[in-house]
């Protein structure tokens, strides 16, 4: 069983797409900017808990995340007292302000200029977690992942992934080389006008949908949609982040590792799972996000199972699909 097949588990009473039509699914999973109804990466159909397992996942280790430690008292040391060896600046412990120093990070970023005409380039580390023919979890592999697509959205696109380490493949799918038809109406890759201030990105972020989630579950859902696979100009990022700073239930994670890169996540649960959005521990820079099981009734993944992960490694601008930065 692979990662759409599970979908058709929780929802059998629909007739069976075709091949092609699945795998232009899995392939435009990341492109529609607007807010997910049926879930954050995965197509989560009912029941609600049920994780539909097309999530894009990177394999980390089976360690537990550090918890945040207590802030420090910033008391002096005692008369006398030596030093204590000088470790750098603590870690971050306020969900809110490790978001407003991803802002003021995302603000020193040029602007990448495009034309209509030109494609936006990403480049990440993604994977498909998944389930065996009888229930079983089945451990997710590392893909490369590189999408073109255009910028006014009027042009197709094209995909290309290749895995990490090919003797890993099992059954999960590798789209190797996947056009990306334009479908309906255009969806732009280059998002020109988002709010760029904090107040207008709260309305944006807060914006209601017809799913029974919880409104702060929706804006926080709306973040990693709203950065994943499209340009989103600095800007638009740094009053995403703001906005993002007075959704509550937040809290965070240091040692988050993503991709080999040091990380500190700002996270929200939700269903039993947790949603990671990943920064760099030194520069606050955005990485990618994370799904991590934390609660009963999501099998067939276990607690404490990563179960989705992208990694953003590089975005460009360029003028046709399957062209490198």
């Amino acid at each position: 069983m692979n990662d759409l097949d599970l979908v058709e588990r929780f929802r059998a009473d629909l007739p069976a797409a075709d091949p092609t039509t699945l795998a232009r699914a899995r392939a435009r999973m990341f492109r529609d900017p607007a807010p997910r109804r049926r879930g954050r990466w995965a197509w989560r159909l009912a029941p609600a808990a049920a994780l539909a397992a097309a999530v894009a996942l990177v394999v980390v280790a089976s360690r537990p995340d550090a918890p945040a430690p207590a802030p420090s008292t910033g008391a002096a040391p005692a008369p006398g007292a030596t030093p204590a060896k000088d470790t750098g600046p603590a870690p971050a412990t306020d969900p809110a302000h490790v978001l407003r120093l991803a802002a003021a990070e995302a603000r020193t970023e040029p602007v990448r200029t495009a034309r209509a005409d030109q494609f936006v380039y990403i480049e990440s580390v993604v994977a498909w977690a998944g389930a065996t023919g009888d229930g079983k979890y089945l451990p997710p592999i590392e893909k490369n992942r590189s999408i073109w697509l255009s910028v006014d959205g009027t042009r197709d696109g094209l995909l290309r992934e290749s895995a990490v380490h090919p003797a890993d493949a099992g059954n999960h799918l590798i789209l190797g080389n996947e056009a990306l038809p334009v479908q309906g109406k255009p969806i732009p890759a280059y998002l020109r006008n988002l709010p760029t201030t904090a107040a207008g990105m709260h309305a944006y972020l807060y914006a209601p949908d017809n799913t029974k989630r919880t409104k702060d579950t929706v804006a926080w859902t709306r973040v990693g949609d709203t950065l994943r696979e499209q340009y989103v100009p600095p800007a638009s990022v740094a009053a995403l982040f703001e906005a993002a700073a007075t959704i509550p239930g937040t809290s965070v994670v240091n040692q988050a590792d993503l991709a080999g890169r040091k990380g500190i996540a700002v996270s929200r649960v939700d269903a039993g799972v947790r949603h990671d959005i990943i920064f760099d521990a030194s520069t606050y820079r955005f990485l990618g996000e994370r799904d991590v099981v934390v609660g009963p009734g999501n099998d067939p993944f276990p607690k404490g199972a990563v179960i989705g992960l992208t990694a953003q490694k590089r975005i460009a601008i360029v003028d046709r699909a399957g062209q490198l930065p």
